[in-house]
């Protein structure tokens, strides 16, 4: 059952509770009437811009705009033209952007996913197409999407290699598409055979199956199925959503019979036009708006007007299925496929947000291996490069990556721990849903990003002594985790505890403590590695410079790096100029005579970095543990103390420990909720602080003494022993 469905039943709007998530993020910008629609549950359609700046002249361009949205308002729902305009993405416009889009007196960059992030990122003015406005709107958590007609395969794409970014789209973001079917200058035979791979149902709207070709209503084509009513429609994306697809719909509406008439001399003149783009080499997204400007021009405006009436009709329907849609639970029903909120605070769960890997770990075996026997741990590496051989040893295959062994450890250990990460549609992240499953584990927020992502690997060496010597690691796909998903699961789950690692990108984790100081959660953050780590650094910076928050030293309140990770994260802040300075030297040397075991440059990053992150764990490996916090009497002050080590009875597999260590802290805060305050800052003592460490170590020593990553003995009585 989907989340808005079981909201609805409970009385409950799913749009109250997800403005709040909307109102903080860094990129969206909705307008009042479009986050009030959505607020209170109401139909929303949205409406491409490219077809203003692109599409057609001015000024039937910003009168159509006009129109289209006063078609959608009197069929019922809330019209939102999106556009990317100084910086943000706009999801609705008002009719000063769309005359800025439409008037031609500025340069309006076309902008699909692919180029989102520079239009964005330059503040140029940007128009959405199909996938642009998908993408967006999906952010948004709109559901219904009106448009002229898709992109598709191009003519002779068996020699360039030119297909529509919107047919990807459409097999990775749930949103329905009603559109005039594809343009008929593309090749709907091979567009509609991709659409059938990407895994997209492609449905006509009323009498017939033939798919549509824009300005004609046959196209001599049958599509998949066939649809006659709004709600039918409605419905069949409500199950989707049901289902947990993440792919989009297309609901192809024949152009009104009327305005079909032309279609022969439009055809003839499509031709025309295809023939002048190829003596002209006229490629890529530009193709489109010169062939649909030279089609205007050799049918004297009848195709023009009947792109106008198409795009209309389209509108209509799309605004009835919006409607129907919204009356079956909410109008995001299709987008959000999150879980309903838990009943009671106490039952909140544990977020960890970030990478989740299938681990292959090797370990070379000293007695079988003659030619290492008498090697140097340091020398093993560079050895068994200038060999280029194979050593006898012992393969080992787990479920890995950060986040999911943090995750996995705190649910060991009784919490009621909730994994969000990506992976791909492949033997490897079948294997790591089922194993998570297994383990009773909340998979109802892994997404899978789509058929190209490939699930992410760390395949690691480890010398005799089972510490690592090498490792490799294919994590593109962390990239890839949706910052909408991220907002869906805090607005679904409500965490009081957040983990995120530095595998996803900088806008996850921004998406993150934005979502997080909006929820009072608190915040752990898993550097994960130094290349890495600063990761938060960025995002901390991105928050500063687009003042979403004032404070950014409230956003994270535990960080948990070991000693090189601190070191590069002190430095990158002072480089940001995130902190102020170093601490004196005759500082660090007063602390360092009390705690002769600590490093001082350990000491001197701690003290570096105190203003930003008041709490920071490091992880000292066989030295045990250094923790800096607050002094309970003057916030301001910095207490620093040394934790001391556990010494494990044998070595397996060190590659674990620091996770397990992790995942025993964020269970034990997660489990004692009177050490979170509202706010969701840590409400403890340093003492108390120091004895979660203490016995988180035990976790950690118990993933040195197990092959796996995470030891599978893990149980909450390993926190409760003395």
């Amino acid at each position: 059952m989907s989340a808005a469905w079981t909201l609805r039943r409970a009385g409950l709007s799913q749009r109250r509770l997800l403005s709040s998530a909307h109102k903080q993020s860094p990129l969206l910008n909705i307008a009042p009437r479009v986050r009030e629609a959505l607020r209170n549950g109401e139909p929303v359609v949205a409406l491409e811009s490219t077809i203003i700046s692109h599409g057609m002249p001015y000024p039937q361009n910003v009168e159509t705009a006009r129109g289209v949205e006063q078609i959608v308002t009197a069929s019922g729902s809330t019209p939102a033209t999106i556009a990317l305009i100084d910086g943000r993405i706009h999801v609705g416009l008002s009719d000063g952007d769309l005359l800025r889009l439409a008037n031609g007196r500025e340069t309006v960059v076309k902008a699909s996913r692919r180029d989102m992030a520079a239009v964005l990122s330059q503040r140029l003015l940007g128009a959405t197409t199909v996938s642009g406005t998908m993408l967006a709107a999906n952010m948004a958590g709109i559901s219904v999407f009106a448009t002229g007609g898709i992109g598709g395969v191009h003519r002779g794409a068996e020699d360039t290699m030119d297909v529509s970014a919107d047919l990807t789209e459409l097999g990775r973001t749930p949103v329905a598409v009603v559109c005039a079917g594809a343009k008929s200058i593309l090749d709907l035979p091979k567009t509609l055979e991709y659409l059938e791979t990407q895994g997209v149902p492609v449905v006509t709207f009323g009498d017939s199956s033939e798919f549509p070709a824009f300005f004609s209503r046959y196209s001599g084509l049958q599509a998949p199925w066939k649809l006659q009513r709004a709600e039918q429609v409605a419905q069949l994306l409500k199950t989707s959503a049901e289902l947990g697809l993440q792919n989009g719909v297309v609901v192809a509406v024949p152009i009104p019979e009327e305005h079909s008439k032309a279609s022969v001399d439009i055809e003839q003149a499509i031709e025309a036009a295809l023939r002048e783009s190829e003596r002209l080499g006229v490629k890529g997204k530009e193709a489109t708006p010169f062939l649909l400007k030279r089609v205007v021009e050799r049918t004297g405006g009848a195709s023009l007007l009947a792109n106008i009436a198409l795009v209309k009709n389209n509108a209509r329907v799309a605004s009835q299925i919006a409607v129907s849609l919204a009356s079956m639970g909410g109008s995001r029903a299709f987008s959000a496929s999150a879980p309903p909120l838990p009943q009671t605070r106490t039952d909140q769960p544990l977020l960890v947000i970030g990478c989740a890997a299938m681990d292959i770990t090797s370990r070379v075996d000293l007695n079988q291996s003659a030619m290492l026997s008498a090697t140097p741990q340091a020398d093993l590496l560079q050895q068994t490069k200038l060999a280029a051989t194979s050593h006898p040893g012992t393969v080992f295959t787990s479920v890995g990556g950060v986040a999911q062994n943090i995750a996995r450890a705190a649910h060991l250990l009784g919490a009621n721990a909730v994994l969000l990460a990506a992976l791909g549609q492949d033997a490897h992240g079948t294997a790591v849903a089922a194993d998570l499953r297994r383990m009773d584990m909340d998979t109802r927020f892994l997404q899978y990003p789509g058929s190209g992502a490939r699930t992410a690997i760390y395949n690691a060496l480890h010398g005799p002594d089972g510490d690592l010597v090498a490792a490799v690691a294919d994590m593109h796909i962390n990239g890839l985790l949706s910052p909408h998903h991220i907002e869906e699961a805090f607005d679904s789950l409500r965490p009081r505890v957040v983990c995120v690692d530095a595998n996803v990108s900088t806008l996850a984790i921004v998406t993150t403590l934005i979502q997080a100081r909006e929820s009072r959660a608190c915040v752990v953050f898993e550097p994960t590695s130094m290349p890495k780590c600063t990761n938060v650094l960025s995002a901390l910076l991105f928050i500063k410079r687009s003042h979403a928050v004032v404070d950014t030293s409230s956003l994270v309140h535990i960080i948990t790096p070991n000693s090189l990770e601190l070191q590069r994260m002190s430095e990158a802040a002072l480089e940001l100029a995130l902190v102020e300075g170093v601490p004196t030297a005759a500082t660090v040397s007063g602390i360092a005579e009390f705690h002769y075991l600590l490093d001082t440059s350990v000491i001197r990053n701690l003290l570096t970095l105190f203003p930003l992150f008041p709490t920071v764990v490091v992880k000292l490996g066989e030295q045990g543990a250094a923790v800096i916090s607050p002094s309970p009497r003057n916030a301001t002050r910095p207490i620093i103390r040394h934790i001391q080590p556990l010494k494990p009875s044998l070595v397996e597999n060190s590659s674990g420990a620091g996770d397990s260590l992790v995942g025993a802290i964020l269970a034990q805060l997660h489990m004692r909720p009177e050490l979170v305050s509202p706010d969701g800052s840590l409400a403890l003592a340093p003492q108390e602080l120091d004895t979660i460490v203490s016995r988180a170590q035990r976790a950690a020593i118990m993933a040195i003494e197990s092959m796996h990553t995470v030891s599978d003995r893990l149980n909450p009585d390993v926190l409760n022993k003395d």
